[in-house]
């Protein structure tokens, strides 16, 4: 009787296995992270739902899966097209906002837009070209460099008080002092030039989660009338600072491509008289963007003048000859878009130390003195990737300069904060 009971008792009630087994995961290695993909499959399936293998023209695909007609970085599955592109983050919005108009800030008024000067980049590797024609290019480097752009340079690395507490937390890791004590050079820096003034706009191009324009609102709170805070960022991130600013009307986040963007028609800045840029972290043609941004909202019949920008520079790799700010420069001291294109990848040699990974770079031999094909050793290399950075940064100060701007290229950290 009792074996009957135990039978008749409810599903709820009886002891459940526990699988030993763990889930399968998918087997796609992840370039990017340098590991394998951490999704599980579905069973008898190697990959997950987005590395399923799409298969090529002589071969029959392995699933239904399709590359995104709007976005091709990420597959779906061809039977639910339909339904995928209603909700793909990467559709055009249902009610384009006034402030964007699609690729106004790629390039100036003056700027020759034929196809030859438009067209993608060469894709030329620096072990592709000619030690000889290498050579050459690093002399005219050197040759401009030493002339007129060294004396640009010059230190100023102020702190802010809004943030002298923050930075004596003794519980904050490196990585948070790094960005609080860059967040508060920047501010400091904007202090010392005389920007925090009363009727003024701050826009943050490049915001992120914001933790620069949170600050700044903060000083605005406390120390400003009637001054704004636009915070633009083409991406949509989580855990975003300024939605911590309690006073909300003088705070708004715009979520738009630089490229894209016309200032004077947020409805934030309306009533401003002037605004002021500040970018922490604008990736190579990001900067160009948000200075021609500014510059077109200054040239604009009726709109208020951008009174000045703040921009800390970095990844000189990732700018573009299309949308460089700087080319009039660059082509009065005879620097071409094939030495542009040059310069571009010689810049990474300021910051990749020896190009090797963190690993082998710990156990390796000690190779500084080791020459590579063109003679340098690997300090003279990272002297020259420095040197064309800054090439790069004085062309955009010609370029504010050009457009009635007084630019000056300022190390507001130390290499040790960030070697950028």
């Amino acid at each position: 009787m009792g074996d009957t009971e135990q039978e008749n008792e409810p599903d709820s009630k009886k002891p459940k296995l526990q699988s030993t087994e763990q889930p399968v995961r998918c087997k796609y290695f992840v370039q990017r992270k340098k590991r394998y993909c951490k999704m599980t499959v579905g069973t008898g399936k190697q990959y997950c739902g987005e590395h399923e293998p799409i298969g090529n023209a002589t071969e029959a695909p392995t699933s239904d899966r399709i590359p995104c007609p709007l976005d091709p970085k990420h597959t779906i599955s061809a039977a639910k097209l339909e339904k995928h592109l209603k909700i793909c983050n990467a559709r055009p919005p249902a009610d384009p906002k006034p402030y964007i108009v699609p690729g106004i800030n790629c390039t100036s008024d003056a700027e020759d837009q034929s196809p030859a000067s438009t067209e993608a980049g060469s894709g030329v590797k620096l072990s592709d070209i000619p030690p000889d024609q290498l050579t050459a290019l690093i002399a005219k480097i050197n040759l401009l460099y030493d002339g007129s752009i060294e004396p640009l340079l010059k230190e100023q690395s102020p702190r802010h008080s809004i943030l002298a507490e923050q930075l004596t937390m003794e519980e904050y890791g490196p990585q948070t002092l790094k960005h609080l004590t860059q967040s508060s050079a920047l501010l400091g820096l904007l202090e010392q030039y005389e920007f925090l003034k009363h009727d003024t706009a701050f826009v943050e191009f490049g915001a992120g989660k914001g933790q620069v324009a949170y600050w700044l609102a903060r000083i605005v709170e406390t120390q400003l009338q009637n001054c704004k805070v636009l915070l633009v960022d083409r991406a949509s991130h989580r855990h975003k600072k300024d939605n911590k600013i309690e006073t909300r009307e003088i705070v708004q986040r715009v979520r738009a491509d630089i490229a894209d963007l016309v200032l004077q028609k947020v409805n934030l800045l309306e009533t401003s008289k002037r605004i002021v840029g500040i970018g922490k972290h604008l990736c190579g043609s990001a900067t160009d963007l948000a200075l021609r941004c500014l510059v077109r909202s200054s040239k604009d019949e009726g709109s208020f003048r951008a009174k000045g920008c703040l921009f800390a520079l970095c990844c000189h790799h990732r700018c573009e000859w299309r949308t460089f700010a700087g080319k009039p420069f660059l082509l009065a001291n005879g620097i071409d878009r094939t030495d542009f294109e040059c310069i571009v990848r010689m810049v990474s040699w300021a910051v990749c130390g020896t190009g090797r990974s963190r690993e082998r770079q710990e156990i390796g031999p000690d190779d500084s003195s080791k020459q590579d094909r063109c003679g340098l050793t690997r300090s003279e290399r990272e002297l020259i990737g420095r040197k064309c950075k800054r090439i790069l940064d004085a062309a955009r100060l010609n370029y504010m300069e050009q457009n009635g701007y007084e630019a000056q290229l300022r190390y507001y950290v130390t290499s040790e904060i960030t070697p950028e």
